[in-house]
């Protein structure tokens, strides 16, 4: 087997890709906040006499499709601030012919027209706070950082604070005000310069605006490009930052399996202390997460486990400190590990503490415990997280973990059941954010471990406007683990013997890619890729070599066209069981495929996403269609019926298999305050047909009623329920 090593690589000599320089933001982008004595109505019209006199900022930069022009509609921005709160308003130009895809909280905030604000109150290009409003009046609000890893977004929307917003439609366009407690805030006190940008989703057009340039290949809401607040006095820390969630449900669940219903009060809460104006300390007694929507369910091809992403929002708040250790996708430290079964099933959690933040200015900390209940078949578990950052040069930093579960039973330790795990990384940021490396060293302890516990990453990487490319290096040994973590390909299943077998590897991987910006085309951006995955065992054996090419094509009007070129080498060390026939033979496959993917104008009340592949798979042929209509009733609700098929034909005696995943979806959004979502998901490889329903009502800031509906059916033999819940639920915020 040929190394599949792309003629597109040659795009590395391209011209001047590598000397773009960004300009000095903080120092060419300035906004000078004012004090007021007056009182500042929240009600989307900026006409207090003190918003006439505060500094206004109205020139912004286009971000996307393009980032060198100025915007050519006006976006102006003024601030305010007392001894409570901090006021933003902004006053959106343009046409009124809205796109308001949805009012709930927290949703897809590029969908719509919006304005946001991002807040670097340290001023460390390290954490921030992202506030967003669509024209709908929806909220939206995000812990962002700098973090480089792919299982914690550097945008964590799962973070939540009180604050306060309200917007108004005009004939010219739309305005809005937010008031922003510095309670919800993390920042030393005396400090007179913030980092902040501003940035608006002109969702008609299909632009970006910023107002602090930001290259169009970064985020708006990247940290390194924000500008400067200027405070003529730098404000104080408000008192009192101590808030409490208690909550308390009533739920009712029925296994039609096991034959068992059970009707069930339970309560617990949450509480939050600032210890320092940057360090938190975070405690939950048991804690639940039955409003959390279920996981949505996947057709797995492939001879490992698929990874789904954390949903519940204690673990989310602060989870880089943790979790961007090592290389997607794996990692040391996976929080699902922790009150979560490999079912996915959960395991009460009866306590936790957590702290986490900003140290100073260079070091970052967090210190994680929780303790799940044992049962007769299973012992209590004692889960300990201990990671800190140092920030070193400008945006780069060292940092260092420590892991350790700890079985007990019966409140004895149990000498011989646990799992440790220690990393050590340094990872590099150029100020700019172009260019980006990373070294890696992870150790696994286990009782009576005599193996090869390792897991090493090297990997470099340029992020350039028109060229960006990704080189990534691996070394894992076969007795690497992760009982805090997740491992992705480690464990190879050898059905001969009904075990799992630990196949230590080495693995490259790169990924290469070259956009086009068109100027004034239907066209916005032609994107080109190669991407090429390698891994080998047992002392050099190719176990696989995966090669992909790739061409996009974006439209201004939001569509998209995709097409993409697959090349699959693999060598199975076991025989693998695809379908309900004989199992594939342990030897080498090489099968290719090629797809298509369609969205068309996401702007349209009734838009079409369709993904179809066809080609070789192991010895035989594959086929698959995804498709999903989008209906939008603007603003309350969202339709989706979505399906996808997979038909794959082996030869005689390997079988035939077929699987239909189906999962349609209604949102129905009452207001900004009361959301309905319900989907169903009908599974064949899972034998499983799910209901989940769930109507949210954020009666106040932060404070929420839940009911939560869950069902569960067999679907092939004779269909029936498997286990049904209903769970009610009221939790209610107090900032002291």
């Amino acid at each position: 087997m040929k190394n599949h090593l792309t003629p597109f690589l040659v795009l590395m000599a391209v011209h001047p890709l590598f000397a773009q320089n960004g300009g000095d933001n903080r120092s060419d982008f300035q906004l000078q906040i004012r004090q007021t004595t007056e009182v500042i109505q929240i009600d989307g019209d900026p006409g207090e006499q003190s918003w006439q006199t505060a500094e206004s900022t109205d020139s912004f930069w286009l971000n996307a499709p393009r980032d060198e022009v100025r915007a050519a509609r006006l976006t102006a921005v003024k601030m305010l601030y007392d001894d409570k709160n901090l006021y933003i308003s902004a006053v959106l130009y343009g046409e009124n012919d809205f796109i308001i895809q949805t009012l709930k909280r927290d949703a897809d905030f590029e969908s719509s027209d919006a304005f946001g604000v991002i807040i670097d109150p340290v001023g460390q290009k390290s954490v921030g706070y992202a506030f967003g409003v669509n024209v709908g009046g929806a909220q939206s609000d995000a812990l962002v950082s700098a973090a480089q890893g792919v299982f914690v977004e550097t945008t964590d929307g799962s973070w939540d604070a009180r604050w306060y917003s309200a917007v108004r439609q005009r004939a010219d366009g739309w305005s809005l005000e937010m008031a922003i407690p510095f309670k919800s805030l993390r920042f030393k006190a005396g400090q007179t310069t913030w980092g902040i940008n501003f940035w608006r989703v002109d969702r008609q057009h299909n632009e970006s605006h910023v107002w602090a340039k930001v290259p169009v290949q970064f985020d708006p809401l990247d940290l390194g490009f924000t500008g400067t607040l200027v405070w003529a006095q730098a404000p104080d820390r408000v008192g009192g930052n101590v808030s409490i969630t208690p909550y308390a449900l009533t739920s009712f669940t029925k296994d039609y399996t096991r034959k068992t219903d059970d009707t069930d009060f339970d309560f617990g809460g949450e509480a939050k202390v600032g210890l320092t104006p940057t360090l938190n300390l975070d405690l939950t007694v048991n804690p639940d997460f039955s409003h959390v929507e279920v996981d949505q369910q996947v057709t797995n091809l492939s001879r490992f486990n698929i990874f789904f992403p954390e949903r519940r929002q204690f673990f989310l708040e602060n989870a880089d400190i943790y979790t961007n250790f090592a290389a997607f996708p794996d990692a040391p430290f996976f929080s699902r590990r922790i009150g979560l079964d490999p079912a996915g099933q959960k395991v009460p959690i009866l306590y936790g503490a957590r702290v986490s933040g900003n140290v100073d200015q260079n070091w970052r900390m967090g210190v994680l415990n929780m303790h799940t209940m044992g049962d007769s078949l299973r012992p209590a578990q004692n889960y300990t997280a201990a990671a800190s950052h140092r920030r070193v040069l400008k945006r780069s930093t060292v940092r260092a973990l420590l892991l350790n579960r700890q079985a007990f039973h019966d409140g004895d330790l149990i000498s011989d059941d646990y799992g440790r795990n220690a990393s050590l990384e340094f990872e590099y940021l150029s100020d700019d954010g172009r260019w980006r490396g990373k070294a890696s060293y992870n150790q696994s302890f286990k009782f009576r471990d005599s193996g090869d516990g390792r897991f090493l990453i090297g990997a470099f990487g340029y992020n350039g406007r028109r060229f960006q490319t990704n080189w990534e290096f691996q070394k894992m040994g076969d007795e690497f683990t992760a009982d805090m973590g997740f491992i992705s390909r480690l464990y190879h299943f050898d059905p001969d013997n009904f075990r799992l077998v630990p196949e230590g590897y080495s693995s490259i991987a790169n990924l290469t890619d070259y956009s086009i910006y068109p100027k004034n085309k239907k066209i916005v951006q032609h994107w080109f890729g190669a991407e090429n995955y390698g891994w080998w065992v047992r002392g050099g054996l190719l176990n696989e070599w995966y090669t992909r090419l790739r061409y996009f094509m974006f439209f201004k009007n939001t569509s998209q066209l995709r097409f993409r070129f697959n090349n699959n080498y693999v060598h199975l060390l076991y025989p693998f069981y695809l379908t309900e026939g004989a199992p594939l033979p342990a030897t080498a496959y090489n099968f290719s495929e090629f797809n298509i993917q369609l969205n068309t104008d996401l702007r349209k009340k009734v838009n079409l996403e369709f993904f179809g592949v066809y080609g070789s798979f192991y010895n035989g042929k594959k086929a698959t269609i995804s498709a999903s209509l989008n209906y939008r009733a603007q603003p309350w609700g969202n339709v989706a019926l979505s399906f996808e098929y997979n038909d794959i034909k082996l030869p005689d005696p390997y079988g035939y298999a077929q699987f239909w995943l189906v999962n349609p979806r209604v949102e129905i959004n009452f207001s900004e305050k009361i959301f309905w979502t319900t989907f169903f998901q009908y599974n064949t490889q899972a034998n499983n047909f799910n209901i989940n329903s769930r109507l949210q009502w954020r009666y106040r800031p932060m404070s929420d009623l839940f009911l939560v509906y869950t069902d569960n059916y067999q679907t092939e033999g004779m269909f029936g329920p498997k286990n049904r819940a209903v769970v009610l639920k009221l939790n209610y915020f107090m900032q002291l």
